[in-house]
């Protein structure tokens, strides 16, 4: 499967983990393997990639980077074939709501971490794939993102999803 572009996103938190490994090596492969031509990033309060960095994920992996702090991001999600992004809820829905394709990365320096807990519900149900920081270059590679059930917005479900995050949150 194509994953033509591919939207990255740290939502409004700063996780630099997951920034630095989209611009890694083995992360850069597995994307061009998939026929990633564009990379859009919203780093968020991240540090975003120098001019340096984007310069040479172009030449040497035909990769065309966007990257951005903060805008509204609803045409970024509309033309991605795939969304990579942190385990916050308003992303899991951006996804789902979206009907794309979605890898999400597990910040495990949070404290009390749901998103873990989210991400593996979502995952259960064959919504997404979910993974950790050291693990998104493999998933990249491996995965068979045609195999993920489209979500159905309908309003059950949608009411499935906030009792299941109430049930994190307070249990």
């Amino acid at each position: 499967m194509q994953l033509n572009t591919v939207y990255i996103t740290v939502g409004t938190t700063k996780f630099d983990d997951l920034i630095g490994v989209v611009k890694s090596e083995p992360a850069l492969r597995a994307l061009q393997a998939r026929k990633c031509r564009k990379l859009i990033v919203q780093h968020g309060n991240s540090e975003p990639l120098s001019a340096e960095e984007t310069q040479l994920i172009s030449k040497k992996y035909g990769i065309q980077v966007e990257q951005y702090k903060f805008r509204p991001n609803l045409e970024d999600i509309r033309a991605a074939d795939l969304i990579i992004g942190h385990a916050g809820a308003g992303t899991c829905m951006d996804i789902l709501n979206n009907r794309k394709y979605g890898l999400i990365v597990i910040n495990d320096k949070l404290m009390d971490n749901h998103q873990l807990e989210l991400a593996r519900q979502l995952a259960a149900e064959n919504y997404i794939y979910y993974c950790g920081v050291t693990d998104v270059d493999a998933k990249l590679a491996t995965s068979d993102f045609q195999a993920l059930r489209p979500y159905e917005t309908q309003p059950e479900n949608m009411q499935k999803f906030v009792q299941a995050l109430n049930d994190l949150m307070t249990g």
